[in-house]
């Protein structure tokens, strides 16, 4: 893996916009550190790529797939077991995470988050189970980069990139459609650019696949006395909600019962909450605790015997973290349970205003990994700051 800069490309921000990023630059929800104090430095990262051989990408696929099997393994170990509770899972919402997972209620996709160093094991991070961003970034917009680069010379036509995101994500519509019987979708999303263009992406998907749908902010979902399902603004039942809003922000939430109750079917399902919890590293490691994939972990801070990373059993962007030695992380998640990872180092790459800090974000369409996307921070937390660096393989095709 090498870090290599580049020439903006001309217009790259109109080349970002015609596809849908219209986050590119530091927005809130990314506000990136500004450089040489005189200009932000953009949330992608258009000057800068990421080179994997042929070997690294099929090491890494191999290991990721791995990873994927496990991690739904332990998902069936902690629901079958009864370890919800111990995973931050509210006793309330017990009943219906397990009937989801006895159901096979669907997913579309997930990503997991790796360290990876050259030549060595890749590491898992944490997964990203039920509201998995920079999607877009990953199927759309690199490869997009890889094609203008391309055709300006500056990387060979033999070129590849590990990315059939798009593809996959579209065949799995299809297979819940044609193997499922899902036949119309609600899609859902704050009022953010970016989860806006997310689930506006995944719809786009699904109305290839022959699924009919309709859009609504999160706001506008409703509850009536004595209806089994969520409402939309019609108000019409919701069967099936693709719900890109945190299961952890609707349990705690004034009406959060309503969650265990509703007859809506989610895509995410509610069996995601048991892989979205970081206290699922540490059955990660019950299980396979001679995997060199996986990072020893403890749901008991204090109990592992090696520098230890703290995390909040439910957070998002690197908030309310405690590296070794390090204060928390700011974020809205410090009333949360800890749990604790062994610590390990990511690569670190030079910068004229700084150093890089990679980690890989490896997409599942299903159960099945399907691409890489890269996110790069300027510090050991991958926070809400760090860049989106597109990648590409050399001598692929």
């Amino acid at each position: 893996m090498e870090r290599r800069t580049f020439a903006p490309r001309p217009g790259w921000e109109a080349r970002l916009e015609a596809v849908g990023m219209l986050w590119h630059g530091a927005v809130p929800e990314h506000p990136v550190p500004w450089a040489q104090g005189d200009a932000p430095v953009p949330y992608w990262a258009e000057d800068t790529g990421y080179s994997f051989t042929p070997a690294e990408i099929a090491a890494l696929e191999q290991a990721s797939q791995h990873l994927t099997d496990c991690v739904l393994a332990a998902t069936e170990y902690a629901i079958t077991e009864g370890r919800l509770a111990e995973l931050g899972i509210p006793d309330f919402m017990e009943e219906a995470v397990r009937e989801s997972w006895d159901r096979d209620d669907p997913s579309v996709y997930m990503r997991l988050d790796l360290a990876y160093r050259t030549g060595e094991a890749p590491q898992l991070l944490e997964v990203n189970g039920q509201t998995p961003t920079s999607l877009l970034e990953a199927a759309v917009c690199q490869w997009q980069w890889l094609e203008d680069r391309q055709a300006a010379g500056e990387l060979a036509g033999s070129c590849g990139q590990w990315n059939t995101v798009h593809e996959a994500l579209g065949e799995q519509w299809a297979h819940l459609k044609a193997a499922r019987g899902l036949g119309e979708v609600t899609f859902c999303a704050a009022p953010i650019d970016e989860d806006v263009a997310t689930v506006t992406y995944l719809r786009e998907l699904a109305n290839a696949a022959g699924i009919h749908s309709t859009f609504l902010e999160v706001d506008a979902l409703g509850l009536a006395p004595g209806e089994p399902y969520l409402l939309d603004g019609w108000p019409r039942p919701i069967r099936n909600l693709m719900w890109l809003w945190p299961f952890e922000f609707a349990w705690d939430a004034r009406d959060g019962e309503a969650l265990a109750r509703t007859q809506t079917r989610f895509i995410e399902p509610l069996w995601k909450a048991v892989t979205s919890s970081k206290g699922l590293l540490a059955l990660l490691h019950e299980l396979y605790p001679d995997d060199p994939h996986i990072l020893p972990a403890s749901l008991t801070p204090g109990m592992l015997r090696t520098p230890a990373v703290q995390k909040p059993l439910y957070s998002r962007e690197g908030q309310n973290v405690i590296l070794p030695g390090a204060a928390m992380t700011p974020g809205d998640y410090a009333g949360y349970p800890l749990m604790e990872q062994a610590y390990t180092e990511l690569p670190t790459f030079s910068a004229p205003d700084g150093p890089r800090y990679p980690v890989l974000g490896v997409w599942a369409a299903g159960s099945e990994v399907c691409g890489l996307g890269i996110r790069e921070g300027r510090g050991r937390v991958t926070d809400n700051r760090a860049s989106f660096a597109p990648h590409w393989v050399e001598g692929e095709r």
